[in-house]
Order: structure tokens, then sequence, then C-alpha cells
């Protein structure tokens, strides 16, 4: 899948360029990205980084489904407008199945190679908003492992809701508007949860009016879960121990190896 269509970097409504100082934006008028249109269905995105010599994409328009599996379980996490698709690396546990990307829809997304290399160059703060662009969708995802902690159906699904309207939703005057058409088997695969329960959860969500659906999204009107008391501190018992000292050494890089010794220790 190569480029097909091109956008001037300072119109590409990035979050890229937020931080861009007006002696930097002067320098970077005229500065195109390429940009490719993808048609709905499974996307491999190392694929189209390879093709197009690129280090990283940038979502422009659409949504991706960012899947993958452990044993029979399932996961989702959603990348929309602003989120940036990097090729994985080859740490990945080999018990970490299906990883893949879909596009339920057609997407757009800009290349950032070399054009973006050479304007970063001219205009040193693209280099940082890349690294804060990456630490949003880490937020996000951190936030999303929380929420599947929650131990109500629907404490969790009214989280997700708000998590993704923090991201892509519209403030209106009869409230916050996500504009996602999710299903319920989708917001089951983000919080953990069954179809058959997300379902309820949505029902009872409804009945007292905390949401509302809506032709193409959701309209949220009760606030999300907030901490009661002061925050709990977690595992103090980490305190003070150093990763180092967990580091596998060169003999333990085999995933067969390691697990070997791990069964020896417990069996010891």
């Amino acid at each position: 899948m190569d480029a097909t269509d091109r956008v001037p970097l300072l119109d590409a409504k990035l979050e890229l360029t937020r931080r861009l100082v007006p002696e930097e934006r002067a320098e970077l008028v005229g500065v195109t990205l390429s940009v490719i249109e993808t048609s709905p269905g499974p996307l491999a995105v190392a694929g189209v980084l390879r093709r197009n010599n690129a280090f990283a994409a940038a979502l422009l328009e659409g949504v991706l489904v960012h899947s993958l599996q452990v044993g029979e379980q399932a996961g989702i996490q959603l990348l929309g407008p602003g989120d940036l698709l990097v090729q994985s690396t080859d740490t990945a546990p080999s018990w970490l199945h299906d990883v893949a990307f879909r596009a339920p829809a057609p997407v757009r997304v800009a290349i950032l190679g070399d054009e973006f290399l050479g304007a970063a160059r001219r205009a040193p703060r693209l280099i940082p908003a890349l690294y804060e662009c990456l630490a949003d969708q880490m937020q996000r995802l951190s936030s999303q492992l929380v929420i599947c902690q929650l131990p109500r159906v629907d404490q969790r699904v009214l989280a997700m809701l708000w998590l993704l309207a923090e991201s892509w939703g519209h403030v209106t005057p009869g409230g916050v508007r996500l504009p996602l058409s999710l299903t319920h088997e989708t917001l089951g695969s983000l919080i953990g949860a069954r179809r058959p329960t997300v379902t309820l959860a949505l029902r009872k969500l409804s009945e007292k009016g905390s949401v509302v659906r809506q032709e193409s999204g959701w309209l949220l009107l009760e606030p999300p879960p907030e901490p009661e008391g002061t925050p709990k501190e977690l595992a103090p018992e980490l305190a003070g121990i150093s990763l180092s000292r967990w580091a596998p050494g060169p003999e333990l890089r085999d995933p067969s190896v390691r697990r070997q010794q791990l069964r020896d220790n417990l069996v010891a």
C-alpha cells in the first residue's frame, strides 16, 4: 500500500505540531507529508511503514482496532486521530497471539519518514512532541487496564466511554458527545466483559440517564467514577528493589530455557 496523496504538515491537525513556536511554523510552511488511505479490513502496519520507508505513521482520520490474545482471552485497544502507529519489536512474548490492526472503515494516515525528519531538523520541537503523543497513548492504555479492574461492569462501561471521550469527544449543550458507534461486543473487548453483560450494563446506565445511545455515537451525561478518599498505595513491598537483579543473562534469552528454570525453581 503506497502513498496516494499529500497533506501540508501544518494543515494536518496533528498533535505533533502543537508545541511549535511561530518561528518554527514559519520554517515549515510548504512542508508536506505523504498520506495513504486504507480500505476496511486488516492493516499490516509493519508492511506499510517498510514500503514507504517510514519509522511511524500518524492517524489522520478514522479508527483502528489493535487486537491481541492471550490463551482464549482476546482484548483490543482503539487508536484514533492523533495517535501514532509504530512497528512492533521482535521482543514480544511468544505466547502473545494475533497481534494485529484492523480498520472497521477507511482510514487515512500520514507517513512519518524522511520528510518529517527533515522538518524536525528545522523545528526540533517536533521530536519531543513525538514522545508526548506516545505518552498520551500509554496513559490511555494504562487507564484502560485500571478500568478493567473496576468491580461492576456498568462502572467499566461508563469509565471507558469517558476515557475515549477525553481523546475524541465533543462538549455540547446537552452533554459530552462521543462520535464512536461502538457495538456491545467491542465495548466488552475493551473492558474485559462478555457481550450479554455489557448489554445489561448499558440498559442500566440508560435507565439511570447516564448515557444516551445516538445514531453515530454516545451522549455522556453522568460523570465517570471518582476515587473515594485518598489514593491507595499499591505494592509497597516492591519499594527499593532494583530491576537489574532480575534481568536475565545471555543464557536465558531462549524462552524455553527461561520457563524450564522457573519450573526447576518452583520444584526446588
